[in-house]
This record gives structure tokens, sequence and C-alpha cells, in this order.
């Protein structure tokens, strides 16, 4: 039971500080990690994550139309609530599971940016909203320690947003994210090896018509479970921007970002009477930085199913 957490987690999370416009990407990295590749068994799953990021730019980058100057900061945090529903019965062999997730976020930007004008200005923001609604189709497969799903997942403009920093919570632009996720475990020497790899394809956000560029993701996670239900192990992601921005919003030209990331995380599951409980924690620290945010993310969850 302890890999149900990131197969819910895989679009529970809407990541801040990314490339495309304004920095922010619609797929969550940090996601996936212990138990990526397994659907669970039937049933009803409940999961609640909360994540917080917090960055900064230390040389002038452009993300959009707007350059943030060095010594911009942000501070992220998002709660989600997830849903994940697995039907009796199997198509092509597997398990389908059909999940969505509504989260709410915190932003918090201080910047000074300078415009496509040439116009520089300072900007201090915060604010609470709703975010980008996501729904996700999963189909997966179990062929004794080693399973493996594909997933496709679609992002709505149903998020807060204003023009500029005012500030972001959602996107204002549609995203069809989709991919293969796989979990091997070893069971004498109790090792767990888990990666998640997909491709984010954004549609127009109408109101600034910028198109931002198709994005490529990597998550990875290995771990030992050192007792009954206890999984402590390494996390990482890297993240592409495969091409470049367009539209006539993407006045400074084609932007493209990249980004390395490394961390800890477990993973515990238990019983709360009859009722399983699953708590996970990961932390990530970035490097590798081009043409983003530079800074931290730490994700908690808990899934519980009924």
């Amino acid at each position: 039971m302890a890999i149900i957490v990131s197969s819910t987690l895989s679009l529970a999370l809407v990541s801040n500080a990314r490339a495309d416009e304004f920095g922010f990407s619609s797929y969550g990295l940090g996601a996936a990690a212990f138990g990526a590749g397994v659907t669970p068994p039937p049933g009803t799953y409940l999961t609640s994550v909360s994540g917080y990021y917090q960055g900064e730019i230390n040389t002038p980058i452009t993300f959009g139309n707007v350059t943030l100057q060095a010594g911009a900061k942000v501070e992220f945090f998002q709660q989600a609530l997830n849903g994940l529903y697995v039907p009796d019965g199997k198509v092509f062999g597997g398990n389908l599971g059909i999940g969505v997730t509504i989260p709410v976020g915190h932003n918090d930007l201080r910047a000074t940016v300078t415009g496509p004008l040439g116009n520089t200005f300072h900007d201090e923001t915060a604010g609470w909203g709703l975010g980008d609604i996501t729904t996700r189709l999963q189909l997966g497969w179990q062929d004794g320690d080693f399973a493996h799903l594909i997933y496709v997942q679609v992002v709505a403009p149903s998020g807060s947003y204003a023009v500029g920093f005012q500030p972001i919570i959602g996107l204002s632009r549609p995203g069809i994210d989709t991919g293969w996720a796989f979990t091997w475990t070893e069971k004498t020497s109790k090792l767990q090896f888990n990666g998640a790899v997909g491709v984010t394809f954004n549609f127009d956000n109408v109101t600034t018509d910028y198109l931002s560029g198709t994005d490529f993701h990597f998550e990875w996670a290995v771990g030992r479970e050192i007792s009954p239900g206890l999984v402590i192990g390494v996390v990482g992601y890297d993240y592409r921007q495969l091409t470049g921005d367009s539209g006539s919003g993407a006045v400074l030209g084609p932007l493209e970002g990249s980004v390395d990331a490394i961390g800890g995380g477990v993973s515990y599951t238990t019983l709360v009477g009859k009722t399983p409980l699953i708590l996970s924690a990961r932390h990530y620290e970035e490097f590798n930085v081009e043409r983003r945010w530079d800074g931290s993310m730490t994700i908690l969850s808990g899934t519980i199913r009924y």
C-alpha cells in the first residue's frame, strides 16, 4: 500500500517556478516518487497534498514578455485535494484509474520587473486563489515485482489569473501531459527503483496571446524499506523545455528553460483501524538552472482509502 501516494500525486501539485510564460509550468515536478508506476487496487482514494516552494533570481532572466532583475524572490504555497477512483474489472489486462485534483495556493512575489516596452518597476504582490483543476486517466499493469502505467492528464485554465504578477495562481492556459511510469522492487534487498517520464503540451494563453513551449520531465526515486511500511531514499527530477515560446505575446523571443533537482524522501504506510493511511514527505534542492527560478521545494501528503 505504500505505492498509492505517488499514483495520485502525479497530478496533485501544480508546480511553480519552472520555464514557460512567467516561469510557471502546469505539471508539478516532484509529484512522482516512491511507487510511481503502481496503480492501486480497486477503490476510492483521497489525498491531501501540501507543497511549498521558495526561489530567487541571481541574474536578470526573461520570462514571457517581462524580465525579472537579479534579487527577485518568490514563495509559493499550495494545498491540493486529489481523488482517485479505481473501478473493478480489467481494461487491456490492467487497472484503470480516474482522478481529479483541485488546488488552492498563495503566491508571494518581490521583484524589480522590466516590461516589454523597457519600463521598469518594483512589484510586491501576495494573495490566495484557486489553482488550475487537473483531471487524469491512467492504466496500470503489475507483473511480479515490476509495475508500470501510462497516463494522460488535462489541465483546465480555471485558476486565479491576471496579466503580470497580481499574483498568478492559475496559468490561464490549457495543457495536456502524458507519460509512462514504473516501479521495480527487489525483494531480497528491499530496494525500490522508480521513474516517471512525460511530455507537457501547452496551449495558448488567450489573454496574452502567448504560447509556451513543449516541456519534458523525468522524475526518479530510489529507496529501501528499512522496516515494515517505512521506505527512505533519494529522490530527484529533471526538466527541459524542448521548444521555444511563440505567439505575438512572446516579444522577447523563444525562451527555453531547464533545471535538475535532488533530495530526500520518506513514505510510511500504516492502518488506522482497518483503513490504510499513507504518509509521504519529500524535499528537493535545485541546481543546473537555466532561465528560471532557482530554489527548493518541499511536498507533504497523506492518503486514505475508502
